[in-house]
């Protein structure tokens, strides 16, 4: 893999960043897989991830300690497969490296696959359950409450 990707890469490192962008082509071989190492991904932040595939494609996104060692019942962070093309958005749950894994090893012909990728800002958080703003700050129910 080309060191001047892999610098690219780094950006996505930055984890006060608002968003950081890189972009790959890579060939995957028939029979074989490709990854993508994502560098010190921060906890709490998002990544989008978008990929175009000149045929159908097994895609993941897996913590490099999944990697290391697996254990029974964990899942990668997203999988699918790409016929032509496909975008997702996950949360980072932990601070550390990633793989963005291309599987072609169920293909009979090499694949042509272009990948973009963006980290963004952390996810906002939901509302709790048990959360009820202001009465001058609920919206419509209070207007109904001062007639």
């Amino acid at each position: 893999m080309p060191r001047a990707f892999l610098g690219a890469l780094l950006l996505l490192a930055a984890g006060a960043v608002a968003a950081a962008d890189a972009a790959v082509s890579i060939e995957v071989p028939a029979g074989k897989s490709k990854s993508i190492r994502l560098r010190n991904l921060p906890a709490g932040g998002a990544m989008a991830v978008r990929i175009v595939s000149s045929g159908k494609l097994l895609v993941a996104l897996v913590s490099a300690s999944q990697l290391r060692a697996p254990q029974p019942g964990s899942a990668p962070l997203f999988r699918g497969v790409v016929e032509r093309r496909i975008a997702f958005k996950v949360a980072i749950p932990e601070s550390g490296d990633y793989f963005l894994v291309l599987s072609n090893r169920g293909g009979a012909e090499a694949l042509e696959v272009q990948a973009e990728i963006r980290a963004v800002g952390a996810l906002r958080k939901p509302a709790p359950r048990d959360y009820s703003p202001r009465p001058e700050k609920a919206g419509i129910s209070s207007i109904q409450a001062a007639r």
